[in-house]
């Protein structure tokens, strides 16, 4: 009996301790709360009014009917049939996504290399998008079916290359 009671004892004992272990919380005080939420507010505002100016679609309307998306349409053609770096980089609107990566501006667009950005696929694919029938889309302008293509649209108003796959 007084093995049990040792036993039992010391269960015990062992069971008390087990919950007395230290644990460190992190107090953030309202302000610093209040703080992060109103910063991640005026992200939210900031991302939120950047796609509302870059996807203005009655822009586009306007753009198509006036015959502006055609003739952009075909400065990407001829820069691509050139494979004119130059050229197609003073179309693009930065940043831009080229085959999934962000392209900051035009120095590391130039620095691509025509041979990344002018693939026999894409350039073909370009070359044989039928500028009058062109389409609006929530990306915006698809020169292409599927993968290779060039993605164009109405930034602060005017026509610029967004996308590049």
């Amino acid at each position: 009996m007084k093995k049990w009671n040792i036993l039992l004892a010391a269960g015990m004992l062992i069971f008390s301790c087990a919950g007395c272990g230290r644990q460190e919380v992190e107090i953030v005080t309202p302000t610093e709360k209040e703080t992060v939420n109103e910063a991640q507010a005026e992200s939210e505002q900031t991302e939120a009014e950047v796609e509302e100016k870059n996807d203005n679609y009655t822009d586009l309307e306007e753009k198509g009917e006036s015959g502006e998306i055609a003739a952009f349409a075909e400065k990407i053609q001829n820069a691509a049939a050139n494979k004119d770096m130059e050229a197609l980089a003073d179309l693009c609107s930065y940043p831009l996504a080229v085959n999934g990566e962000v392209v900051e501006n035009r120095d590391d667009f130039l620095a691509l290399g025509a041979d990344v950005i002018f693939t026999e696929e894409r350039c073909a694919v370009v070359a044989d998008t039928d500028i009058a029938a062109l389409e609006e889309t929530m990306a915006g302008i698809i020169m292409g079916d599927a993968t290779p293509n060039i993605i164009f649209k109405s930034v602060d108003g005017n026509l610029g290359i967004t996308g590049i796959n």
